[in-house]
């Protein structure tokens, strides 16, 4: 970053290496995304990140941006729009039953005679539209890493197969794991970038399944992910128990 910084040329080099995998356990995923996230946020915090920031050009700036911080804050982004999302929920939720909303025919025309009412129809109607947008970007997501696999399976052993098995993929909440990663990385680099800590979290080869007590593994993942997932559904049973229609 400092040659970088001093506008010298970088020449890259890519190359191909041919190695073996390794199954990783849950506790390796969970270290190994900590150790990313938080060393993302050690690099944030350094001075040779202020100086590219503020000293580069935009087209270089950008790809500086785009290959290094951008996927963490995109992921702390993306949480934070949730998490307001369904903050904007409660309020309304909280708003339903102490006023008057107006009416529509069934043609969605407004009906006179409705003085002093708030017009949250519209707004109803934005949450319906952003949930269903919501679900359809994560099923557009998701879909593209599973699209080799399907593909190899296809090739190989047939479009039964094929289907078979992207059906397990999904059946086995792997979109629910990419979430909870997403939580992890968010979680790991806030934490650096208000408290700091960054340490070397060695995630070398190992056995991949180990013996941990389950109150060391729920301690380890309750602050990043649990409490928030139990807060977002506490506040959206809030918000749909507050948002029946009301009886005239």
């Amino acid at each position: 970053m400092k040659a970088f910084g001093r506008r010298a040329r970088i020449k890259h080099t890519e190359y191909y290496q041919c190695g073996k995998g390794r199954d990783l356990g849950f506790g390796t995923i969970l270290n190994f995304q900590t150790k990313i996230g938080t060393g993302m946020g050690e690099q944030m915090l350094s001075c040779k990140y202020y100086y590219l920031g503020t000293q580069l050009p935009i087209n270089r700036f950008l790809t500086f941006y785009y290959g290094h911080p951008s996927f963490q804050i995109n992921n702390m982004l993306v949480i934070l729009s949730v998490h307001v999302f369904i903050i904007t929920m409660v309020f309304l939720g909280t708003l339903n039953p102490s006023v008057r909303i107006c009416k529509y025919n069934s043609s969605g025309q407004f009906l006179a005679g409705q003085a002093g009412c708030y017009n949250l129809v519209p707004v109803f109607e934005w949450i319906q539209r952003c949930i269903i947008s919501i679900f359809l970007v994560f099923m557009i997501a998701f879909l593209p890493p599973f699209l080799p696999l399907f593909l190899q399976e296809l090739v190989e052993r047939g479009t039964w197969k094929a289907t078979v098995r992207l059906a397990k993929q999904f059946c086995s909440l792997s979109p629910v794991f990419e979430v909870f990663s997403t939580q992890i990385y968010t979680h790991s680099i806030l934490s650096n970038l208000t408290f700091g800590g960054d340490r070397y979290i060695a995630t070398s080869r190992g056995f991949a399944t180990t013996q941990i007590y389950f109150h060391i593994l729920f301690l380890r993942v309750t602050g990043p992910s649990i409490y928030m997932g139990m807060r977002a559904l506490i506040m959206l049973l809030y918000e749909n128990v507050m948002n029946h229609p009301k009886s005239d």
